[in-house]
Formats: C-alpha cells, sequence, structure tokens
C-alpha cells in the first residue's frame, strides 16, 4: 500500500512511495503528528542521482522489519534535496556540526520541534564499515527519546545555536585583508598534492572555486604568482587527463574514487556542473 508520498510530484520522492515505511512529505501534516503524539522525526533527504540513497533504500527502507522498527517509534520524512535546497542547506549544516562530514543519504533525528540531536549520512543494514547498523541506530535513538529526552533537547539547542551563530553579520569590514588572502593562497599551495593534482585523498573532489580563487589571485600579480598558475593549471589538466569527464552524456561526475582522477562515482549534478 502506497504512504504519504504516493501524491508527491518529485520522482525521487515518488521512487519511494511504495516502500513499507510511512514516509511522509516535509509539511504540516507530519510535523503536525510529530507533535501530537510526541515522537522524534526520522529526516531523510536525498536526490535521484544519489548512488548511496538508492543502496539505503534497497537494504533498510523496503526492509518490513526495519520499516516496522520506524514506524513504531518515528515521524519518518523524505525531502528530495533539488526541490527543498533550503532544508537540505539547514539541515547539513547540522549534520556538519553533529558529526564532522556530511553527504547523501543525510539522515537526521529531530525533536517534534525540529531540533536536530543525531545525524549521519548512509547507514548500513548490518555492521560494517566500522558503522553501526541502522537498526541498531534506531533502537538506540528511540529509547534515548524515552529514557533521556531532555538530554537530545540539549544537544539540540546546542546544535541550532552552533550554526546560527556564523549567520550573524560581522561587523569587521575587512575580514578579507591582505595577510589573509596571502595566507589562504600559502595554505592551498603547501596542501597541494602534485604527484596527483587537487587536494587531499580519495575520493578526490574537483574544486573549481579554488582553482578561480587562485587564478584570481594570480592575475593580481601577488607573489607567488608563477606558483599559483601551476597549481591551478596542474589541476586542470590532471582531472583533464583521467576519467571524470562523461563522454557520452557530457558533463563531469561528482568525483574521483581514486587518487588519479581515473574511476568516477558514476553520478552527476547541475549544482557541480555549473561551476565546472
Amino acid at each position: 500500500m502506497p504512504n504519504h508520498l504516493i501524491n508527491e510530484n518529485s520522482p525521487y520522492l515518488l521512487q519511494h512511495a511504495n516502500n513499507p515505511v510511512d514516509w511522509y512529505p516535509w509539511g504540516e501534516e507530519a510535523l503536525t503528528k510529530a507533535r501530537t503524539e510526541n515522537k522524534p522525526i526520522f529526516l531523510n533527504i536525498g536526490y535521484a542521482a544519489c548512488h548511496w540513497c538508492h543502496v539505503m533504500e534497497h537494504e533498510s527502507f523496503e526492509n518490513p522489519e526495519i520499516a516496522a522498527l520506524m514506524n513504531e517509534n518515528f515521524v519518518n520524512i523524505k525531502v528530495d534535496r533539488e526541490e527543498r535546497p533550503d532544508l537540505d542547506s539547514i539541515y547539513m549544516q547540522a549534520t556538519n556540526a553533529l558529526t564532522g562530514s556530511g553527504g547523501w543519504p543525510m539522515s537526521v533525528f529531530l525533536t517534534p520541534d525540529l531540533l536536530p540531536f543525531y545525524a549521519g549520512t548512509y547507514f548500513p543494514p548490518v555492521r560494517r564499515y566500522n558503522m553501526p547498523s541502522f537498526e541498531e541506530v534506531l533502537s538506540n535513538i528511540a529509547k534515548v527519546w524515552d529514557e533521556e529526552r531532555g538530554e537530545a533537547e540539549r544537544v539540540g539547542r546546542q546544535v541550532i545555536q552552533h550554526i546560527q551563530a556564523p549567520m550573524v553579520p560581522s561587523q569587521d569590514k575587512n575580514v578579507f585583508t591582505q595577510q589573509a588572502l596571502n595566507a589562504i593562497t600559502k595554505s592551498l599551495l603547501d596542501s597541494y598534492d602534485w604527484g596527483y593534482g587537487g587536494w587531499g585523498d580519495a575520493p578526490k573532489f574537483p574544486q573549481p572555486m579554488t582553482i578561480e580563487f587562485l587564478l584570481r589571485r594570480a592575475a593580481t600579480d601577488s607573489p607567488p604568482r608563477e606558483e599559483m598558475l601551476k597549481a591551478a593549471t596542474h589541476a586542470l589538466k590532471s582531472m583533464a587527463r583521467g576519467g571524470m569527464y562523461d563522454v557520452v552524456g557530457g558533463g563531469f561526475a561528482r568525483y574521483s574514487t581514486d587518487n588519479s582522477w581515473r574511476i568516477p562515482h558514476f553520478e552527476k549534478y547541475i549544482r557541480d556542473n555549473q561551476l565546472r
């Protein structure tokens, strides 16, 4: 029997409309249900081209036992990040604040008052990748809500305060001083991967805004101009020689799964390609 996503327009949400999970779209009906029944919310955000979103659906959201656990203890809300980038941005900040990283599918547990108190991304159906099983996460969160609700609410308030703080406009009109720009440039050049190109280890993400920053800085004749041009050019050539470009459909994959830019993660989305 279809759940509450059956009348949605989003193809991503409609893909989940026949899950045994009693999914709701984001809206007053679901939020009122959570407040009335005093249940925590399980918020899952993803998008149609997200590989791990579909993996988690197949492994967990199509599993009747896991679905029963979700339906009993939570109000379950599914969001398409391409339809609601505003919600995605807010709860990605919360996920980063709680875990130090983010990604999709984004899995966030909220109080009925929308305070995020626990978060993660993909959870496997059994323990693996040094991660707890999704069933363990659900059971533990349900127990915390029953026995330590005050602590969950305290954590949620802290997270909200943390992500709201950067929204306060700075009174310092000279944030981007020449000294600060020079320090950023030095940090980027010092951390550049001259072996394979780009920054960091696999998975390696193209960083178009970082490359653009170096090119703009180089155009000002600020030292070290040649070093900035060399790093930007090396990064672009390293990616061009690899397998990031989709020779059939055009555009670039989100990232490379290896250090050499040879093996792309086979998904693309518009936001990335607009930058590239």
